[in-house]
């Protein structure tokens, strides 16, 4: 299976999504990013990140940020951040669950060898 039809499987699992993937799509294709490759498959569009989760969670449009809040994605998270070049901080939030803020520079730190 695409990592498309993973991601799309993901967004429809416990139901019909508040938001139709295809409004989500078309609002990334216009205001984000959509990545898609054999590999792996992102849509993320930038937020200011002192926002409240709600406008996180919600199809607005931002400006350019180093921020961004991922709405779907599918495949190995290196891959979908080097194809994406996203950099410093990033929010997603798992089907049903809080938002989750993420400052990357943490998951890419390298542990000092002895």
């Amino acid at each position: 299976m695409t990592p498309y039809l993973r991601a799309f499987q993901a967004y429809h699992r416990d139901g019909e999504p508040h938001i139709p993937w295809t409004t989500a799509l078309d609002f990334h294709l216009q205001h984000g990013t959509v990545i898609s490759s054999p590999d792996a498959f992102a849509m993320f569009r930038p937020v200011d990140w002192e926002a409240p989760d709600a406008e996180h969670l919600s199809l607005i449009a931002f400006p350019p940020s180093h921020a961004v809040h991922v709405w779907a994605a599918a495949g190995p998270l290196a891959g979908i951040l080097y194809l994406s070049r996203i950099e410093t901080h990033a929010s997603f939030q798992r089907r049903n669950s809080r938002l989750h803020r993420v400052e990357l520079r943490h998951l890419f730190k390298r542990r000092a060898h002895p």
